[in-house]
């Protein structure tokens, strides 16, 4: 599996204090996924969603959504699936 990052951001959690967190598009034989990873306060949080589709373009569009959104690793699971539900 390769893993290539396509963006970072900075988000404020509910109690106020600041993550860090990192978006990553995941490439495999069998299809693309995306994985965020989110640190705070020496803690790390991480999800991954593998094998979401094959097309590189709507891959790149739902990461794009993802990172614009601000996306945290708890709902990257939900978002995937009610983006690819809309089509």
């Amino acid at each position: 599996m390769e893993r290539s990052c396509y963006g970072t951001r900075q988000i404020l959690c509910e109690n106020g204090k600041a993550a860090e967190v990192y978006y990553y598009l995941l490439r495999e034989p069998s299809g693309l996924g995306a994985e965020i990873v989110m640190e705070r306060a020496g803690e790390r949080e991480s999800a991954a969603v593998r094998c979401v589709t094959t097309s590189e373009t709507r891959m790149r569009k739902l990461a794009a959504l993802l990172y614009r959104n601000g996306v945290t690793p708890c709902t990257l699971r939900d978002v995937i699936e009610d983006e690819l539900n809309k089509s």
